[in-house]
């Protein structure tokens, strides 16, 4: 299990949570909105993270990153409203407050409010990627078509 610090940084924040145990990803709550620009509005969470590494900075790098990675809820439709950046990605040495930008695309539909459920964070991890150049890839049974060419 992996730690993650949290500090409130608004008195109405919510420590990140699930309704069922085997949820994948923690529920997040608005604690603050503005409108930044018409129809486009920034939610804050009102809460800093911290994940533990249990290792220094100093110790030897493996490669291995974390982060917590910001996601629009499955109901998102329901407001009409779209993430700004389809998801967002909170490093592991930001200690800064989380905040998201969500366009408002369909105004007949209701928006988020404060104290709404605005988004789900989950655990990222990434591994080092050594990238190397080659001029042919190995052919497989999917091969290179594209859009749609595996059917309906």
């Amino acid at each position: 299990m992996i730690e993650v610090k949290v500090k409130k940084l608004h008195k109405d924040a919510k420590i990140p949570f699930k309704k069922f145990d085997r949820d994948f990803c923690y529920d997040v709550v608005a604690t603050s909105c503005e409108e930044i620009a018409p129809q486009v509005y920034k939610y804050g969470i009102g809460l800093a993270f911290e994940i533990d590494t249990k290792e220094s900075q100093d110790a030897k790098d493996d490669g291995m990153r974390l982060s917590l990675d910001f996601r629009p809820r499955s109901s998102v439709w329901q407001t009409g409203m779209v993430l700004s950046n389809c998801e967002g990605t909170i490093d592991e040495l930001y200690r800064g407050g989380v905040s998201a930008v969500f366009y408002h695309v369909l105004p007949n539909m209701p928006k988020y409010e404060v104290g709404d459920k605005i988004g789900q964070i989950k655990l990222g991890i990434t591994v080092a990627i050594e990238w190397h150049e080659v001029e042919d890839l190995s052919d497989t049974a999917r091969g290179s078509d594209g859009y749609g060419s595996t059917g309906k």
